[in-house]
């Protein structure tokens, strides 16, 4: 009985370690797809249109990287992947969620600025002086 938890032990870990193999192997495939560059571009503009961009500073390297291998990609031979497939359906939803995220700013925006010009009309198109202190200090600086 104990031989045959040993082998089943072994088993598994064999199983397991196949399959971190098999997964670094895809790990290693995706990164060196033609496409991971536009996806990787296309997630940054994603994190840029949701405020996100504290070190994206890649930007510049990010783009001309990509536009070599969009190019390479364009070049290669016809024949697509399943992996193909994926890249590209990927890169194109992660364009749809950028517009989606998007068009609510942009309405927002859009609110915003005519309620500003609203609020122009209705006060007149000079802005008030501020308030002084008999010092000469402006009242909303002492406070």
């Amino acid at each position: 009985m104990e031989g045959a938890l040993s082998s089943s032990t072994t088993y598994k870990e064999k199983e397991k370690q196949e399959n971190v193999e098999d997964h670094e192997i895809l790990k290693n495939r995706i990164s060196t797809h033609p496409l991971y560059g536009l996806l990787v571009e296309a997630h940054l503009d994603c994190l840029k249109v949701g405020g996100i961009s504290g070190d994206l500073d890649l930007e510049g390297d990010v783009s001309r990287d990509m536009k070599q291998l969009d190019n390479k990609y364009k070049d290669s031979e016809n024949r697509q992947s399943d992996l193909d497939h994926f890249m590209e359906a990927y890169c194109l939803a992660l364009g749809k969620l950028k517009e989606a995220m998007e068009e609510p700013q942009q309405t927002s925006m859009a609110f915003i600025s005519n309620m500003h010009l609203q609020l122009k009309e209705l006060t007149g198109s000079h802005q008030p002086e501020p308030a002084t202190s008999l010092s000469g200090q402006s009242v909303d600086h002492l406070n």
